[in-house]
């Protein structure tokens, strides 16, 4: 049995290497598309495999066969590497390691685009349960081919973006151990003035604007013992559409239900399922002179209707920062559960724990020196008008209370 769930397991995180959507590429802490506000601990390094899959099946005339089915494949692959060099900045790469083209020869590129990205978060008070971050990201092309149908625009030339991010968790301590909420805001250029696009020596339409657009995506996790249950909505809107040779050029709104299964805290593997919610309507002009790109097939979306997508996170030389034993359904006696979680709990959760009760604890003490300094202040602002009638300057008190506790005393003496 054991020899069956390593195979199972050595199968899903090689397939994960060879193929993966490139919407939004998360890593480290973050969800199926979403990138969270949270940063990994300092040191911490992950790896990620991730492969997903889409495929429509029609029906194509033929004057010698007749009419028969085609089924079209779409299937794309990243590997990526995920760094914590402090506790606010996180470094990331990800390789685009296979991508269908669907276009002549090989119809792939192995391997494809490079993505880089910096992640700086982590950043609020440290009683707030809300987290935010900024996400600076880069594209290299590194593959032969870019303008590919059924994925997002890509003009071919380094593209880059920025990205705002916002979390928020029920659990203070550990963030994946409560509810949480995430948003994630940006823009992204395309970099593609002066792009032809279809790669036809008669092609004379080329992008005069840059193209750009907003991403944007909002989500939330349930976690439940070994399990967690997401639901995300994200989607991109152009501000400058990109040329009408260009597959693509459509907004979208996608939602993906998942589930992450926590095999140790140093493993997990997820699932999900994306299902597009917008129309499926086409902008691409196709055929025209032979400066356009052909269409696949006219019954074939710009976009997939839906997209299965499943991916494996490794953390590489630290825990998982999360209870992974925490109870599915709440039993009767709450007494019992609390002891048998903590009871559970693994030596690096308690240590994140006490590490963030220490920093609360901290916090409260500064605050309290912060609040008792006021106090004093205003304590000294009440004895001079009860003494003046009026609150005196800061000199002006420092001048005269030596000179008047000298007249009482003298009097005293006197």
């Amino acid at each position: 049995m054991k020899k069956v769930f390593y195979l199972f397991l050595s199968a899903w995180f090689w397939a994960g290497a060879i193929a993966a959507q490139g919407l939004y590429f998360p890593g480290g802490r973050g969800l199926q598309h979403l990138h969270t506000a949270w940063t990994l601990s300092k040191g911490a390094v992950t790896m990620h495999a991730s492969t997903t899959s889409f495929y429509k099946t029609v029906l194509v005339k033929s004057p010698t066969q007749g009419t028969q089915s085609i089924t079209f494949w779409d299937v794309q692959g990243a590997l990526g590497l995920y760094v914590a060099t402090s506790d606010h900045l996180e470094l990331g790469f990800n390789q685009l390691i296979y991508q269908d083209t669907h276009r002549g020869g090989n119809g792939y590129d192995a391997p494809s685009d490079l993505n880089l990205r910096v992640k700086l978060g982590n950043y609020g008070k440290i009683q707030s349960r809300f987290r935010m971050g900024v996400l600076i990201e880069g594209r290299i092309p590194l593959g032969k081919s870019y303008n590919i149908p059924l994925e997002p625009y890509s003009s071919g030339r380094f593209e880059f973006g920025v990205t705002g991010l916002l979390s928020y968790s029920t659990d203070l301590l550990i963030p994946e151990a409560g509810v949480n909420f995430h948003l994630n805001l940006g823009f992204w250029n395309h970099n593609d003035v002066g792009k032809f696009l279809t790669g036809a020596p008669n092609d004379r339409i080329s992008a005069l604007d840059l193209s750009r657009s907003w991403v944007w995506g909002l989500g939330m996790v349930i976690p439940a013992s070994q399990f967690d249950f997401g639901l995300e909505f994200f989607g991109r809107s152009f501000i400058v559409r990109p040329p009408v040779t260009a597959y693509s050029r459509e907004d979208y709104i996608y939602m993906t239900p998942s589930v992450i299964l926590r095999i140790s805290n140093r493993l997990s593997m997820s699932a999900g399922l994306d299902i597009r919610l917008t129309q499926d309507y086409d902008k691409t002009q196709y055929i025209q002179d032979g400066t356009t790109l052909p269409q696949i097939h006219p019954d074939m979306p710009n976009y997939p209707g839906w997209r299965l997508r499943v991916g494996t996170r490794i953390y590489l030389n630290k825990s998982e920062p999360k209870e992974v034993d925490r109870p599915l359904f709440t039993s009767k006696d709450r007494e019992l559960e609390v002891d048998e979680a903590a009871r559970k709990m693994t030596l690096q959760e308690q240590l994140v724990r006490e590490r963030r009760e220490t920093e609360i604890a901290e916090e409260e003490l500064r605050k309290i020196r912060e609040d008792r300094k006021k106090m004093e202040e205003m304590l000294a602002r009440l004895r001079q008008i009860l003494q003046y009638g009026k609150p005196l300057e800061p000199e002006k008190v420092t001048e005269k209370e030596p000179k008047e506790e000298k007249e009482k005393v003298t009097k005293k003496n006197n």
